[in-house]
């Protein structure tokens, strides 16, 4: 992989975000921590001592692309709203997702032509694996352990085990 995965969300959808990075890109497509940035956890994030607006902007512009998870509280968050716009500058490769009940007219001005995957719609986890085996590389994805990790991100979504925000996410 030329550049990391660059995981671009606001720190309070930590919990789901976390699932995400875990079920989705390290169980089930094979991604190793090491070519993930994502600040929410100690080991894929800011090293201790750097300069976390450089950290940012340097894995945002090197990045092999940009997943970005739009909620409310991404929306509401200054730092989101800035990586936003960088990844529209600086990355050729921006993979916007949503949750079913975010409304796409809030997604804003970058997106509002972009094919935006939901994350709690398993046809859109498959079509994401479908359209971008750049993230994977030659690793070959066993589909039946793609389709499990999928249910069970799934099952952490729509039940209460996850917090989103404030709240449970139903």
């Amino acid at each position: 992989m030329s550049g990391k995965i660059f995981i671009s969300h606001s720190s309070k959808d930590k919990q789901i975000v976390s699932a995400f990075v875990d079920k989705i890109l390290n169980l089930g497509l094979g991604i190793d921590r090491d070519d993930i940035f994502y600040t929410s956890a100690t080991d894929t994030g800011v090293k201790s001592g750097e300069d976390f607006k450089s950290a940012i902007k340097e894995n945002i512009k090197n990045s092999i692309c940009v997943i970005q998870i739009i909620t409310e509280n991404y929306k509401a968050s200054e730092i989101c709203m800035n990586e936003m716009g960088a990844a529209w500058v600086l990355s050729n490769n921006v993979i916007p997702f949503v949750f079913s009940n975010f409304r796409f007219e809030n997604v804003g001005f970058i997106h509002n032509n972009t094919h935006i995957l939901k994350l709690d719609n398993a046809e859109d986890l498959f079509k994401f694996q479908d359209d971008h085996p750049e993230l994977y590389g030659e690793r070959k994805i066993k589909q039946s352990n793609y389709h499990t990790q999928v249910n069970e991100f799934l099952g952490l979504v729509s039940g209460n085990n996850l917090r989103y925000g404030g709240s449970y996410f139903r």
